[in-house]
């Protein structure tokens, strides 16, 4: 097993009491309101009886409780080997929370060969980065950084057809969520910032809410 001395990276400082209970409570938000959200969201599903957005959906809720929870998990667990291998899997977690907001948001155009091909290329990446952050936990942290960003960005080059397929609406309220995670980047890095982590966990709560919503004017329909 991995020690801790030798990935002090996966620890960073030490929060204080206040920074970990304001962490707490960003993701305690999360969670609850997930669970609220995604509950009316497959009711509605079930009620219209779209099939093929229930199990689309499904993959995208279980993205988000994923990385929330392992998320809360990693953040408040203190310095041991289970904090460890939580990062493992809080980093693996957003790969799949990536790739289940393609899949939901793509489930709309499921007769476009070119869409598809994007969803099976970002599934593709996001398996082979989850797979590699759990085999090699703390290293190219930096580089597992921009493959979020660049697989959270590659919808652009098919805004075109998918405009055709979502609301104006939807589509703008899911590039605002792409805003917001990307806004809160630098927070994420800046690792001496007072409530750093909570700050930055606040920008991808605001970020997941915002997809949620653009997700759920689009799908049922």
């Amino acid at each position: 097993m991995i020690s801790p001395n030798e990935y002090p990276r996966l620890f960073k400082r030490a929060y204080s009491p206040a920074e970990l209970i304001a962490d707490a409570v960003v993701h305690g938000v999360a969670l609850v309101a997930g669970l609220i959200a995604f509950a009316v969201l497959f009711v509605r599903l079930a009620l219209l009886g779209q099939t093929n957005d229930v199990l689309a959906t499904s993959v995208y809720a279980a993205g988000f409780f994923l990385l929330f929870g392992f998320s809360c998990a990693y953040n408040l667990t203190p310095p041991s080997q289970v904090k460890v291998l939580l990062r493992r899997l809080d980093q693996a977690a957003i790969f799949l929370m990536i790739s289940g907001t393609y899949t939901v948001i793509l489930s709309r155009a499921a007769d476009d060969v070119v869409i598809w091909t994007l969803v099976v290329i970002v599934w593709i990446a996001s398996l082979a980065g989850a797979t590699f952050t759990i085999l090699h936990p703390g290293k190219f942290d930096r580089v597992a950084v921009g493959l979020y960003l660049a697989l959270g960005w590659a919808g652009v080059a098919i805004l075109w057809p998918l405009s055709a397929r979502l609301p104006a609406h939807s589509l703008m309220l899911i590039f605002a969520g792409g805003l917001f995670y990307s806004l809160g980047v630098p927070f994420h890095l800046w690792n001496r910032l007072k409530f750093q982590n909570a700050i930055w966990h606040g920008f991808v709560t605001v970020a997941a809410a915002c997809q949620y919503a653009g997700i759920a004017e689009a799908v049922g329909r």
